[in-house]
C-alpha cells in the first residue's frame, strides 16, 4: 500500500470553493475543499474546517479505496452524488 500523502501536498492540491445557498438546499453558506487525485472532500463552515476535513480524510481513506470519501464535520461517508437517500448529499443540508 502506498503511503498517504502528507498534510502539506493535500492542502497544496486542494480546490477550494465557497458555495452559497440554495445549493444542495443549504440555509448557510459552506466551503468544499476536493483533491483531484483522491477524488475525496472535505466541508466546514469555514474555509479551514474544509480543508482540515479534507486533510483528514485523504490521509485515512485516500489511498485504501476504489471511491472517493467525504468528511462533514463529525463524520466521514463514502462520496455518493447519486439521489440515495443515505447519500452525502442529503447530509450536508442536515449538517449546515
Amino acid at each position: 500500500m502506498p503511503a498517504a500523502p502528507s498534510p502539506d501536498a493535500v492542502r497544496e492540491r486542494a480546490e477550494v470553493t465557497h458555495v452559497e445557498p440554495p445549493v444542495y438546499g443549504l440555509d448557510e453558506a459552506l466551503w468544499s475543499a476536493e483533491d483531484p487525485e483522491t477524488d475525496c472532500v472535505g466541508y466546514g463552515r469555514v474555509e479551514a474546517e474544509a480543508v482540515g476535513n479534507l486533510v483528514a480524510v485523504v490521509v485515512e481513506h485516500g489511498d485504501d479505496s476504489p471511491v472517493g470519501h467525504v468528511k462533514l464535520p463529525g463524520e466521514v461517508v463514502e462520496r455518493t452524488w447519486e439521489r440515495d437517500a443515505d447519500g452525502v448529499l442529503s447530509r450536508i443540508g442536515d449538517l449546515f
